[in-house]
């Protein structure tokens, strides 16, 4: 397994979006030029080991899924139980 610029790119731009954020918005919290960002959205530009783990501790993304891609067992975890709690307010509407 190898760092890959241009997927990390793509996996911050895909949290950027999940968060509903514009890249203007994205750039201002992280600090960085809109330039900056679209650079490493687009996999022209790598991320520094700062700015990485600035976005994982302020999104509350792992560096494991930032970097390499890679869910853990607790990021599975959350995933599931979020869906499982979405699915239960979702029956309790139409009750």
């Amino acid at each position: 397994m190898r760092f890959d610029v241009v997927e990390c790119g793509i996996r911050i731009r895909t949290l950027r979006e999940d968060l509903h954020y514009t890249q203007t918005q994205f750039a201002e919290q992280l600090n960085i030029s809109l330039d900056h960002l679209k650079s490493i959205e687009r996999g022209r530009r790598a991320c520094s080991l700062d700015l990485i783990a600035q976005i994982a501790l302020t999104y509350d993304e792992s560096l494991d899924f930032l970097i390499l891609g890679k869910r853990s067992q607790i990021d599975i975890a959350k995933a599931k139980i979020a869906e499982a709690v979405a699915m239960a307010e979702q029956a309790k509407r139409m009750l």
